[in-house]
């Protein structure tokens, strides 16, 4: 199930909260919430990011509003910190390791995928995904 949003990143936390209350009744013990975000908020408008939030449910699903992400080759890092540190772990990722990796990104977007959430404390354990090829 997905549903697309445009925005501030930072509204991330409320439209997740808004997102699993809907749809609660497909929530299972093995749902995975991703992101699949589509802007660069260093060169986009900071308000005007695109990005799905997403969570994962029985390939039977009736809604209208449910999607196959394409799978294929992903650079994952596993980020676990506070969320105000992510944007940094990104920067990390194409500013230091992509360059001197033998790997380019694919046309593909980026996933993150949610492993924990402590909202109360603002700290997340997720997994950033960063579709590549070789070189």
């Amino acid at each position: 199930i997905y549903e697309r949003r445009i925005g501030n990143y930072i509204e991330l936390s409320n439209n997740w909260c808004d997102f699993t209350e809907k749809y609660q009744e497909y929530l299972t013990d093995d749902t995975l919430f991703i992101e699949r975000s589509y802007d660069d908020p260093s060169i986009t408008d900071l308000d005007q990011c695109l990005y799905d939030i997403c969570m994962t449910v029985d390939k039977n699903c009736s809604l209208e509003n449910v999607t196959v992400i394409p799978g294929g080759k992903f650079a994952v890092y596993r980020y676990e910190g506070p969320v105000t540190g992510i944007f940094f772990a990104f920067q990390g990722i194409f500013n230091i390791w992509l360059p001197h990796s033998r790997y380019e990104m694919d046309e593909r977007y980026g996933l993150d995928i949610y492993r924990a959430v402590d909202k109360d404390n603002m700290y997340v354990v997720m997994d950033l995904c960063i579709p590549v090829q070789l070189k």
